[in-house]
């Protein structure tokens, strides 16, 4: 049984981070940490499914920390894409692939559509994940 006060948010940010190395380099573990404590407390107050089915087992602790890291990322991403310049030179590191605004980097936390759907356990409000729809909507055009 998971709670969200047991999680080690380093050990998840690495295996988040396996393919993207360096990424977070820049950032001590302070920050890495608090960031993360903050991702988890918008994540379950986003849902309010989130901790019950946490703690019962229906989400597991490996999604949930998805979930949060992702989160996280997002904001480190971000962070490299501004310029810096000292007067003498400037640097621009930027994303090779463009990616549709919402979707990638950002300057704040926050938790995506499909993201509260995985926390949820529902997708597009038809029902807990694994279950198959009726599809009445179709016959009353709905």
């Amino acid at each position: 049984m998971a709670t969200v006060a047991s999680i080690d948010w380093l050990k998840w940010m690495q295996v988040n981070l396996l393919d993207q190395p360096g990424l977070a380099d820049a950032y001590p573990n302070e920050w890495i940490l608090s960031r993360c404590r903050v991702a988890a407390e918008m994540a379950v107050t986003e849902s309010s499914n989130t901790e019950p089915r946490l703690q019962s087992g229906d989400l597991s602790e490996e999604t949930f920390a998805y979930v949060v890291c992702s989160m996280v990322i997002r904001v480190m991403r971000w962070s490299r894409f501004k310029t810096e310049s000292n007067g003498n030179y400037s640097y621009t590191e930027h994303d090779p692939q463009s990616n549709p605004p919402g979707y990638d980097a950002s300057p704040n936390l926050y938790v995506s559509k499909r993201e509260k759907q995985l926390l949820d356990g529902y997708a597009d409000g038809r029902g807990p994940i694994g279950t198959v729809g009726l599809g009445v909507q179709r016959i009353y055009g709905l």
